[in-house]
């Protein structure tokens, strides 16, 4: 019998690039397979029934109970880099291997994604294009007023703080600084002040320092409890009025609520977002009605050679996993130690 893959919410998998070739010639049948985040447990296992391997996207919680009910399971692969939505502790307990991606193959993407959204709300360009299709033109067709609201500012005058410093926030720092902002500043407890300093920015002791000095605040933390809801009602008010905000990170990061007050009431003067609190966001949200938002659907890795590279490693994972070889990239490494693990690493 057929191992079986299921890829699970990742609707660009196989879209760059040709899987079926990696496949070819392995006793192997993949499915692409996609489940609402607040479907019944009977559906998602339903869906899972007799996967060996299931690559994974950001929706959908993989818990005990789901691995309970899903004995053939031997891993979840993780088609990204976080993975907040899958319970390592569980994991382990039940046998299961969890692996990722490694960083390094969205690093790239993400890093433009966040910047092409700071240039693209500083300069206003959605709202551009929106007068455009409109039919206007300019002041000599009488829409002068409103030409005068397309007027943006420039990255060169202003304080960018950056929230994490890993290697996605460390690129956003290289590919801004030849915009000459006044300053970058950074907040991240785990990296050295030296190495901050000798990249060309400046570390702050807390969040709120940078909060009160930025005129535009960059999100590249993961979500941790720590970090979830780090921007809140509390954090919004401290905040220098009039500040821009961009999220590449992940949603939950963000209280929405107070993020939809602070844009109300100008402490936020625009928010440009790659991931949302909740993910997919509901069509009636009133944020989405706010022409100073800009949100894009969790694509910021989505670039053609990323997302061949993501589905290669992924495959790659997936055979050594049944192949009987340790995962390069597992994030539960105690699990290979389980009497009950569900793998054969080691025992072809």
């Amino acid at each position: 019998m057929p191992a079986k893959i299921c890829v699970v919410n990742v609707r660009l998998f196989g879209v760059v690039g040709n899987i079926h070739q990696m496949l070819q010639g392995q006793d192997i049948e993949l499915t692409k397979v996609y489940i609402n985040a607040d479907a019944p447990i009977e559906e998602k296992c339903e869906k899972l029934r007799d996967s060996d391997i299931i690559i994974a996207g950001s929706t959908i919680t993989y818990d005990g109970e789901l691995f309970r009910r899903l004995p053939k399971l031997k891993a979840v692969i993780r088609w990204g880099v976080g993975y907040d939505n899958v319970v390592i502790e569980d994991a382990t307990r039940e046998g299961v291997i969890v692996s990722r991606l490694p960083p390094y193959l969205l690093n790239e993407a993400v890093a433009e994604q966040a910047v092409a959204l700071m240039l693209s709300m500083l300069r206003k360009i959605p709202q551009a294009r929106d007068f455009i299709k409109a039919g206007k033109w300019r002041i000599n067709q009488g829409y002068g007023e409103e030409f005068e609201t397309l007027i943006g500012e420039s990255l060169e005058d202003k304080v960018v703080g950056l929230i994490g410093l890993g290697a996605i926030g460390f690129r956003v720092l290289e590919l801004i600084k030849p915009f000459k902002p006044k300053q970058i500043l950074v907040y991240d407890p785990y990296v050295s002040r030296e190495f901050i300093r000798l990249s060309g920015a400046i570390a702050v002791s807390s969040i709120d320092e940078l909060l009160a000095q930025s005129d535009i605040i960059s999100i590249h933390a993961p979500l941790t409890p720590e970090t979830e809801k780090l921007l809140n009602m509390e954090r919004f008010r401290k905040m220098k009025k009039g500040v821009y905000i961009i999220n590449t990170a992940r949603g939950r990061i963000i209280d929405s609520e107070a993020l939809l007050w602070a844009l109300k009431n100008g402490i936020v003067k625009a928010a440009a977002l790659d991931v949302f609190d909740p993910e997919p966001i509901p069509a009636d949200h009133p944020i989405l009605k706010m022409d100073n938002v800009i949100i894009t659907p969790h694509v910021g890795f989505a670039v053609d050679k990323t997302c061949k590279l993501m589905d290669e490693y992924a495959i790659a994972e997936t055979l050594r996993i049944l192949g009987g070889e340790k995962p390069l990239w597992i994030l539960n490494p105690e699990v290979l130690e389980m009497p009950n693990l569900r793998a054969k690493i080691g025992r072809k």
